[in-house]
């Protein structure tokens, strides 16, 4: 492999993505990570991707006559002597525009926000398509003399933060390098099809199920997805991964990529409904299918564009293709989960994981044509707070579910997969996600056949959040305000994560009867338990358009641009040497005594200022904290920025009385107290 590969991060919304400048979406090159906001969860949903093209009787420079060519990354990883990132005049291979300066996010003095701008990075609204909140771009030549103009666009707003599209465009204009010459003018490819290879994590504990739909006249969507099977060596119902320790549902995600469009030719560009024209899933060790195709043989490159054209029917895999209400000429093979099977693992090709394929064409492309397909990245999945609902019931053996059977194929042809009701209640709800998903992808085609012209609300504010004796402020700028149609501010907060459920608790402007501000004090937090907040503005809903449910409805800025991941303390004024607590004590870090934060140690009422060294019983100091807060709290082992109760030296503390050594750093006077960690 070859690769340079110059990257950005989208964290605009619910879901994380890597975008390389080379399009590669390989897990070697480590721009597979794709994370999906759960809770306190954050996994892995895309173990990588990629994409072939392929052309028929191509010739190249020397005049040599290929019968098949074939270029890509495939999902074993890019060469960039294959398909070559271009700088623009800056020298920047991969751009990133935004439509407003991200806002500053601050706890207790420390700047969270990603630094911005970096290289590449730039605030210009009109180079964004439409309403989007964020577009990234890059252009990439390959030696077959096409050159890949992608786009990868995001929203931050509620209804849009589920999907990340990439709009892609193929030109056939000759160039085969990175220099702006000509190598092959006047080429015309024939036959073109395009490819693209998804190798979803596993959602749960068993290797993933693939489906599909839209292969069928009438379908409304096309989209390949991936949900939980049942760990085939588990000894209890594990769909969706029940943790049983935590009354929790920790892996119930559904995640696809749907089509949104692919154009009719190069000289109609309308949507073809038909593309694409194969989707198959296979195992993922398929050499020629694996990696990209500059050092395939002859006959590799023949079976590579097979695929491209037929799929898995014929004579290379022999499985059948779906016939019924099918489009003509299209090679739909069987979904792979409405096969019989009861995991994944009992297919006769199965290796060690599956690859779900796509492919569109065949097009014709002249010299200077150009073809475009678009594609979305998708997740959906039962809320957090059902989560806990429903592995609550589910671990006291009291769940229920009251509508249709909707479980997924398998779970239909081997009811065993579930043990009793108690089981299946669980399943169906975790089924939903499926209905999530879908919804995301939806609202990502209402986004291409609107030209990216989606309601937006307006833009998040900046935040600054303090914590103080008695109360946490948060405090908020004005930059929302310059929206025409901007009502008013709302907070939320959550307890233990950043990552957990929030509530509001507070709203002024619009309808709330209070008064705008841009400060709110929070007195209802608890002393020394963590808090996140983040805050949103809202408009009045009068001018937007409709929603893609066909709702107009006021709309509220995204959670994600400055939702606060460093933890805010409510404290207490400073007190004496006399009446210094530590909280817990025994610190029992099974005992859940602050939310979130089990290695967690407090300080209570000590002086403003102060030092705090910490000694083992036997006198080994490992620990020296400044107290400069002149609060009367100091926070050890708490939740962020200082993960565990540890020594200096990195080392966690083992069971054991310790002693603290307290110098009131105004007076020169020393306290001794101790403390005992239970593990």
């Amino acid at each position: 492999m070859l690769y340079a590969g110059t990257f950005k991060w989208v964290r605009i919304g619910n879901v994380e993505m890597k975008v390389v400048d080379n399009t590669d979406q390989d897990q070697l090159a480590g721009s597979r990570a794709v994370y999906y906001y759960y809770d306190n969860y954050r996994y892995y949903h895309l173990y990588n991707a990629g994409w072939h093209f392929g052309t028929v009787d191509w010739v190249d420079e020397t005049g040599t006559n290929w019968p098949v060519k074939v270029v890509g990354t495939a999902t074993a990883g890019a060469n960039e002597n294959i398909t070559m990132p271009i700088a623009d005049d800056e020298g920047n291979t991969l751009k990133q525009y935004v439509r407003h300066q991200p806002p500053t996010v601050t706890v207790n003095g420390e700047i969270l926000n990603d630094p911005f701008p970096l290289t590449g990075d730039e605030v210009n609204p009109e180079k964004i398509p439409g309403t989007a909140d964020l577009m990234m771009e890059s252009t990439v030549n390959t030696i077959m003399g096409v050159t890949l103009k992608q786009k990868v666009l995001a929203w931050s707003s509620a209804d849009y933060d589920d999907f990340i599209i990439y709009d892609w465009t193929f030109i056939n204009n000759g160039n085969t390098d990175d220099d702006p010459d000509i190598e092959l003018p006047g080429q015309n490819l024939e036959d073109v099809y395009f490819m693209r290879m998804n190798n979803f994590y596993s959602p749960g504990r068993g290797s993933p199920w693939y489906s599909t739909y839209g292969e069928q006249i009438g379908d409304s969507l096309r989209i390949m997805y991936g949900y939980p099977a049942r760990g085939p060596d588990s000894d209890y119902d594990d769909f969706g991964d029940p943790d049983k320790s935590k009354d929790f549902i920790n892996r119930p995600f559904y995640v696809g990529e749907a089509f949104l469009h692919a154009d009719k030719s190069a000289s109609d560009k309308s949507d073809d409904i038909t593309q694409p024209q194969m989707t198959g899933v296979q195992t993922v060790e398929i050499f020629w299918l694996k990696f990209e195709a500059s050092s395939h043989t002859p006959s590799e490159l023949a079976n590579l564009y097979e695929v491209l054209k037929y799929g898995f029917g014929g004579p290379l895999f022999n499985l059948e293709y779906q016939t019924e209400n099918t489009y003509e000429n299209t090679y739909h093979s069987f979904r792979m989960d409405e096969q019989g099977y009861k995991y994944p693992k009992e297919f006769p090709w199965w290796n060690w994981r599956a690859i779900a394929h796509t492919s569109s064409g065949p097009y014709d492309l002249a010299f200077g044509d150009s073809i475009r397909f678009v594609y979305a990245f998708v997740m959906g999945t039962i809320s957090p707070e059902k989560g806990r609902e429903i592995g609550r019931a589910w671990n006291n053996g009291t769940a229920t579910w009251d509508s249709e059977n909707n479980l997924p194929p398998p779970f239909i042809d081997h009811p065993d997969l579930y043990d009793n009701d108690n089981d299946y209640a669980k399943d169906c709800w975790v089924a939903t996600g499926k209905d999530s998903l879908f919804k995301n992808a939806w609202a990502a085609q209402y986004a291409v056949k609107n030209n990216y012209e989606l309601p937006v609300p307006p833009r998040a504010p900046s935040i600054d959040v303090q914590g103080l004796p008695d109360y946490i402020q948060i405090n908020w700028g004005d930059e929302s305000e310059e929206a025409s149609d901007f009502a008013g501010y709302r907070v939320y907060r959550s307890t233990g994560s950043p990552d957990s459920s929030f509530t509001r608790i507070f709203e002024c402007g619009g309808n709330s009867g209070v008064t705008l501000t841009h400060s709110f004090n929070d007195t209802t937090a608890q002393r020394s338990v963590a808090y996140f907040y983040y805050v949103t503005a809202f408009d009045d809903g009068l001018s937007n358009t409709p929603s893609p449910n066909g709702v107009v409805r006021s709309l509220e800025s995204g959670w994600n641009l400055n939702r606060t991941r460093a933890a805010a303390y409510r404290s207490r004024p400073a007190g004496t040497l006399e009446t210094i607590r530590v909280v817990p004590n025994p610190l029992n870090v099974n005992a859940n005594n602050f939310p979130g934060e089990p290695n967690k140690i407090v300080f209570m009422d000590i002086p403003g200022y102060c030092t705090i060294n910490i000694y083992t019983e036997s006198g080994d100091l490992v620990k020296s904290v400044e107290h400069n807060s002149g609060s009367g709290d100091e926070v050890w082992g708490g939740n962020i920025l200082d993960l565990q109760t540890v020594s200096d030296s990195g080392q966690l503390l083992v069971s054991g009385i310790y002693l603290a050594h307290i110098t009131d750093n105004e007076t020169g006077d020393m306290s001794v107290t101790k403390f005992v960690i239970i593990r």
